[in-house]
């Protein structure tokens, strides 16, 4: 008796699954390259050191563009799960030392605030748009993740509010 069901091999070798496959061994080996670029760099020639002390000097001298750029880059860190203490203690440092001491540090936490708000949108809207097949094939590897579905669907969210 033949069944209309597709085997699971067959499903695995779909064009598409090829293809995400290859998106996500691309970008991994670029994150990973990069590290080791910064690894290697830190001990040799150090280019990586120079590139943050210069935009660093460069929000120094120019506080008004500086806070926009340092917003971008607070949110990239944010995206990347780079932690963002050095951020906000270099952003305090700098701002403070462009702006005075009250006006710098109020400026440094605005930047802050707004970088670490737009970083946490764009990951929530990466996640939820992007990455939705990776989050859903997470699920449903580990029981955890489906019980947490299953409870949020139960409860209609108010648990976990």
């Amino acid at each position: 008796m033949a069944t209309s069901a597709t085997a699971p091999s067959e499903v695995a070798t779909t064009p598409t699954s090829k293809r995400s496959l290859l998106i996500k061994i691309s970008v991994g080996l670029i994150i990973v390259g990069f590290i080791i670029y910064v690894i290697v760099d830190l001990t040799t020639t150090q280019h990586t050191r120079r590139i943050i002390a210069d935009f660093l000097d460069w929000i120094g001298e120019n506080p008004a563009a500086g806070v926009f750029a340092f917003i971008g880059v607070y949110a990239m860190a944010n995206i990347f799960f780079i932690p963002g203490t050095i951020l906000t203690l270099g952003a305090g440092f700098v701002f403070a030392n462009a702006l005075g001491l009250g006006v710098g540090i109020f400026l440094a936490t605005v930047a802050v605030f707004f970088g670490a708000l737009l970083g946490s949108c764009a990951a929530f809207l990466i996640g939820r748009y992007l990455l939705r097949d990776c989050v859903s094939n997470l699920t449903k590897k580990y029981v955890i993740f489906e019980a947490i579905d299953v409870g949020e669907n139960l409860w209609d969210n108010s648990l976990f509010l």
